[in-house]
């Protein structure tokens, strides 16, 4: 299970027990000089620990809280939005994951995360899937084959797709071996394991979707901290009330993803949605509000 050409030797980073380690990883990470390639980013994922805080302690991890989590990408955003992004596509990617398949298939890509590989869910959690899988021997094919290739440094790819006899799955991917095909720039997707394929648990897209919308929110609310930081007090007091209430909204979420992660519930759809919509609105608000004084 989850053995992968990118299998390589690297320094194994160190796990992060506590919020406060958690916190001052991202302080060191913060201090550094900014570099803005793709590679760099996803190698300060990879040795910072960070990528594993999100881990369940069913599993051996520590479970940081979600509002650690959103800190972490706040900071991050204003260091290097590279870094953020592919944490936040590397979060949502485990949250997909956390309710699908069987226990040792979690398992495996719990251990393949404390190693410091990076994974990447790129398409919107709540799009239906196109794609499909097919049998091709042992091994399965997705068809079409992904359009473009996930960012450089990423280890694993997540996508959505449909199996006959299983529904809807996702099918981890790496793209390590892959060849461009016809001269194209985008590579075609190698046969990937059936140990694989994950069979989506119970409302898995909705919660994907939910985790998207709060680490978008995280974002937001990190660069329109370090804009409002430019300004005068007087320049900026509506400013500021949006700001306050993004950051509500943010925390609200986080305690929300909290309960549901330990205890499980089935979920209120209907919240679900609404608290998407509240963190994109406030976030446009915030955008819409934070502008150079005259």
């Amino acid at each position: 299970m989850m053995k992968s050409a990118s299998d390589r030797l690297r320094p194994v980073p160190a796990t992060l027990p506590t919020e406060g380690q958690v916190l001052a990883v991202v302080e060191s990470i913060v201090l550094r000089p900014v570099s803005d390639g793709q590679d760099m980013a996803a190698a300060t994922l990879a040795k910072s620990g960070l990528l594993a805080i999100s881990i369940p302690a069913i599993f051996g991890g520590a479970d940081i809280s979600n509002v650690v989590v959103a800190e972490a990408i706040s900071r991050l955003s204003t260091w290097n939005m590279r870094t953020a992004e592919l944490f936040v596509h590397h979060l949502i990617a485990l949250e997909l994951l956390r309710t699908s398949g069987t226990t040792e298939q979690r398992r495996a890509v719990y251990s393949r995360v404390a190693l410091g590989e990076v994974f990447h869910f790129s398409a919107g959690p709540t799009v239906p899937p196109m794609a499909r899988l097919v049998r091709s021997g042992l091994s399965f094919m997705v068809e079409p084959a992904p359009s473009m290739p996930p960012p450089r440094g990423t280890d694993w790819h997540v996508l959505i797709a449909t199996a006959a006899g299983m529904g809807e799955v996702a099918f981890i991917l790496s793209f390590e071996d892959a060849q461009p095909s016809d001269g194209d720039v985008s590579p075609t997707a190698p046969p990937g394991s059936p140990d694989n394929v994950l069979v989506l648990g119970l409302d898995a897209l909705s919660l994907a979707a939910l985790m998207q919308a709060f680490l978008r929110g995280a974002i937001c609310r990190g660069a329109i901290d370090a804009e409002l930081g430019k300004y005068d007090i007087g320049d900026t007091s509506a400013s500021a009330i949006e700001f306050e209430l993004l950051d509500a909204i943010v925390l609200k979420v986080a305690s929300i993803i909290d309960g549901i992660q330990v205890d499980e519930p089935t979920l209120d759809l209907a919240q679900t949605e609404r608290l998407c919509e509240a963190l994109q609105t406030a976030c446009l608000r915030c955008t819409d509000e934070v502008t150079p004084p005259q």
